[in-house]
């Protein structure tokens, strides 16, 4: 079966017409990447952490801890912190302020 055809007729699809539902949702995550960006870097900012952005389409970026300067990568469209099974801007934060002023 050709694309075209799985597109005229997804209910005859391998998958039902999952890919379609599927594809159309990766779109809807990726238009979020940009607000995403932008609400990082405020965070970023207004807790005085420092970092910098990679890739914008991605959201990747490099921050590094305030008590001993460790290398964090953060990709804000997904919330994923390398090295740790939790995710998200606030997570990251918490843990780049960790040790900083106790």
């Amino acid at each position: 079966m050709t694309r075209q055809e799985r597109e005229e007729h997804p209910e005859e699809s391998f998958d039902g017409g999952y890919h379609l539902y599927a594809k159309e949702k990766h779109r809807e995550r990726v238009a979020k990447n940009a607000d995403r960006v932008q609400y990082a870097i405020e965070q970023f900012k207004k807790n005085n952490i420092e970092y910098r952005l990679l890739n914008a389409q991605t959201g990747h970026f490099h921050c590094w801890r305030k008590r001993d300067g460790k290398l964090y990568q953060f990709w804000a469209g997904t919330g994923k912190i390398l090295g740790c099974e939790n995710r998200g801007i606030h997570l990251l934060i918490i843990e780049l302020l960790k040790g900083w002023n106790d």
